[in-house]
This record gives C-alpha cells, structure tokens and sequence, in this order.
C-alpha cells in the first residue's frame, strides 16, 4: 500500500490524537473541522478560555493598558490560534473582537475595563442592540471584562445582578464549569430569535505583598 494510499485511511479519531494534549493545537483543530455553527461557537469559546488563562498568568505585564490595547492582544492570539480574527470592525460600529467564519458565522465580542456596572451595561446594549444582528450563525457573542480589582467572583455576582436588574428580559446563569463565567440569553430585538452572550471576566489583579 502507498504512503498516499495510507494517508486516505487517517480516520477523525486519528488525526485528533495527532494533536496530543496541546490545547493551541486542539482548538485549531476544533476550528478546522467545525461542522456546524455550534462547532464554531465552541472552538470560539474554548479559546477565549485559554486566551483568559493565558492573559491572567502574565497580569504583571499588562497592568496600566488600556482596553484597546488589551483586546488586539486577545486578536493577536485568536490570529495565531488559526481564527479569521480583527479588532475595530465596522459592523454598527466599531467593534472590539471579531470572529468571522464560513456560512456567514458572526461571533463579536465587546470588552470593557470594569469601571464601574453602568460601563459594563453600556457595553452589553452595545453588543445587543448596535453590533450584532441575531442572525444564524450570528446569534452568539461575548462580554470580556478586564478586572484590575480583587475578588472576581464577588464582582461577577453583583454583574449578574446589576443586569438583571436593568434587563429583566435577559435570562443569566453561572456557568456550571467555570464559577466565574456567566451565560446568558434573550430574544434578539432585530431577529426575534434567541441571543446568547458569555460573559467572561480577566483576572488582572496584580498587587504583591513580598515587598514592603
């Protein structure tokens, strides 16, 4: 049998294990042989979630940047992790991360430097009701929120609130993986159909006691 005639027996499962236990390696993968919107959705998620990890591990760097600065860092990555990424697209304005795929698949992603509830709401109604449009394949976005402060999940408990305060039409859990993470969904004013946004926040608090 030739070396081709091999190559033509590589199964799915096959070429996964190619991959190992790379995270990079497995969201490109994921990405690659997305079948279907939720597919995309899904490698778009779990790589912001490494992005995340990434970013906090390395918060002594990123202290004092501001929230452009911040978000082309998360495009940068997206970039090399294989995603058709870009950061201030024009779609209903300018947009902070863009996640754009075939058969017209749409994730934007609106990023706000936690400055007090009022910040974060502006953003949500910016994500809802300026830049998406709720289509298929376009009915899913995030919020990531750059959290300088202390006690993360304290701040993502009064978001919760503090939203479904201002919008009692938005449905929101707590992810069941991550505590941090919230999800949440409503109906889409353009489409009519449902949108949902993860709202993922950024440990960025960086305030060492090893020196007086």
């Amino acid at each position: 049998m030739t070396t081709m005639e091999n190559d033509a027996r590589i199964s799915f499962a096959d070429l996964n294990n190619l991959f190992g236990n790379s995270e990079p390696d497995q969201i490109r993968f994921r990405s690659m042989f997305a079948a279907s919107h939720d597919d995309r959705l899904s490698a778009v998620n779990r790589a912001i979630d490494w992005i995340v990890l990434e970013h906090s591990k390395t918060r002594q760097h990123r202290q004092g940047r501001g929230e452009d600065a911040l978000s082309i860092d998360i495009v940068t990555d997206l970039k090399a992790l294989g995603f058709q990424a870009s950061h201030d697209t024009q779609y209903g304005g300018h947009c902070d991360i863009v996640i754009e795929a075939k058969d017209g698949f749409l994730w934007i992603g609106e990023a706000k430097i936690h400055d007090g509830y009022d910040w974060l709401l502006k953003g949500f109604q910016q994500l809802d009701t300026r830049y998406s449009t709720g289509l298929p394949g376009q009915d899913a976005g995030g919020m990531i929120i750059y959290f300088f402060g202390h006690n993360l999940l304290g701040m993502m408990k009064t978001w919760k609130d503090r939203l479904a305060e201002a919008r009692p039409d938005v449905e929101i859990a707590q992810c069941v993986k991550n505590p941090l993470i919230l999800n949440s969904q409503h109906v889409h004013k353009g489409s009519g159909l449902p949108f949902r946004v993860r709202h993922t926040p950024i440990n960025l608090y960086f305030k060492p006691e090893d020196k007086a």
